[in-house]
């Protein structure tokens, strides 16, 4: 599955990427950011792929000049109750960090999973990481209640409360970019892009122009 929009392109994380995944994560720079600090074996990271391949689990790699400059995700989706559980970014180029892409892609990814019918996302972050903080307040994100003395602290974002704020820099970038986002399905069997296939099947004619869906060779 490959997602396109605002600039940037999502790639949904496949098998033949997981080892370059696994090299960027176990990097002291990137470990610092995460409550999980141990150096990731390769096993571990098997393991770890065989968990979130699945409708529940959106890990993308973040695209863009050609190039995988790094990784974002939602995870722990519940599709009853609306929710993702988790997400995070993370950029392993550092030419990128104070560019559009990084919230390019955030704002991508959190667009998709309204489009799709979640309402609400959850996420976690580190308390002494400011920058990351500073990030997320920006996409609307609040912090969830009794959370001022936890280490690994959880905010949440409500539909409205993204588009809120983010109104002058969704219409910069729809400027540049464009309002529409483009969807190529290349595994169609694949759980995740079945699950998809589904809820697009219902889209209305709205939702249709904000999100056009190919299957890869149709």
């Amino acid at each position: 599955m490959v997602i396109k929009g605002y600039g940037v392109t999502l790639v949904r994380v496949r098998h033949e990427h997981i080892e370059l995944i696994r090299t960027h994560r176990n990097s002291e720079r990137i470990r610092s950011f995460m409550e999980f600090r141990e150096e990731i074996t390769p096993e571990m990271q098997e393991e770890w792929f065989g968990r979130i391949n699945n409708r529940n689990n959106g890990f993308y790699l973040i695209e863009t000049e050609n190039e995988f400059i790094g990784m974002i995700n939602g995870r722990d989706i519940d599709w009853e109750k609306k929710t993702t559980g988790s997400g995070g970014i993370f950029i392993w180029d550092e030419s990128w960090w104070n560019t559009f892409v990084p919230v390019s892609a955030a704002m991508l990814l959190t667009e998709i999973s309204f489009l799709l019918g979640l309402e609400i996302n959850y996420i976690q972050v580190l308390r002494t990481n400011l920058q990351a903080i500073r990030f997320n307040r920006s996409l609307g994100y609040t912090l969830m209640p009794d959370q001022d003395a936890v280490e690994n602290q959880q905010y949440i974002l409500t539909a409205p409360a993204y588009y809120a704020a983010t109104q002058k820099l969704r219409a910069i970038l729809q400027h540049k970019f464009g309002s529409g986002f483009h969807c190529l399905i290349t595994d169609p069997f694949n759980d995740a892009s079945v699950n998809a296939l589904e809820i697009v099947s219902r889209f209305n004619e709205e939702q249709k122009k904000q999100l056009t869906v190919q299957i890869a060779g149709q």
